[in-house]
């Protein structure tokens, strides 16, 4: 059980239906262009921070919640804990660079990867999103998180503009007249993930909720209850994974065999 929360925890890193969109006027391409630079130009620097979140997961009719501690100096420096029931961990998680350690303490295993290819992947989560990516996206960087050029745009009848993003992400990438990212589509064709990103009045400008669904009935639920950031970056022992002498570390491609 506690395997199968945290890889369907996993699956929730990632991915609304685009709205029908209609055709571009020559003057509204200019237009487009403009929302495009707000989008690219709010991106938020890096800083340290600290996310309580509230995951629930499942099919329709048939969820489970976990919660889980998300923290790091940078995207490219995070610590995950993931709990269930009464706050009993059932993972941890650190990402540094192209290194990718999970402990799960129910087991005493520990798994590890390393390389630049998606450490998700090696799990089994058939998904282009990774935890440096979700922490860039939380954290308001989402220039970092969905990237900075664009190909073709379309109109949506709800006043959003779609873009067609232009890097190994892809899909079609929704901004309000903000400049804001309301919703994610992995495949236009309805095959995929659709992630809308729900956006408070209090802090509009970093993501409170992001709702998933994935064509094959899955739905997740991200919820950000509170954020915190930190004056004084966390010291190396506070983003750290220590591992007990007791528990053997394994490929992570052992972990996708479980």
């Amino acid at each position: 059980m506690k395997k199968h929360i945290f890889l369907i925890f996993l699956i929730m890193l990632c991915a609304c239906a685009r709205q029908p969109s209609i055709p571009l006027q020559p003057d509204q391409e200019v237009q487009f262009e403009g929302r495009w630079k707000l989008y690219t130009a709010m991106t938020q620097p890096s800083s340290p921070y600290r996310l309580t979140m509230s995951l629930r997961f499942g099919t329709e009719g048939d969820t489970r919640r976990v919660t889980s501690i998300f923290w790091g100096n940078s995207a490219r420096q995070l610590r995950l804990d993931v709990m269930a029931g009464v706050g009993a961990i059932v993972a941890k998680i650190l990402e540094d660079g192209q290194h990718f350690l999970v402990y799960s303490p129910g087991e005493n295993k520990a798994y590890f990867h390393q390389g630049s290819n998606k450490p998700l992947l090696q799990v089994g989560v058939p998904i282009p999103f990774n935890l440096e990516r979700l922490a860039d996206l939380l954290n308001g960087r989402y220039a970092e998180a969905f990237g900075k050029e664009h190909g073709l745009a379309s109109l949506a009848k709800d006043g959003t503009v779609g873009y067609d993003l232009k890097n190994q992400l892809g899909g079609i990438l929704s901004l309000d007249s903000r400049g804001l990212p309301v919703a994610w589509v992995e495949r236009p064709e309805g095959k995929g993930w659709r992630m809308e990103i729900i956006h408070t009045d209090d802090k509009p400008y970093l993501p409170h909720r992001l709702n998933l669904v994935h064509s094959n009935g899955k739905r997740a639920v991200v919820l950000v209850k509170e954020r915190e950031n930190p004056l004084v970056p966390f010291t190396n022992e506070q983003l750290s994974l220590p591992i007990p002498e007791t528990a053997p570390l394994l490929p992570l491609s052992q972990f996708k065999r479980q």
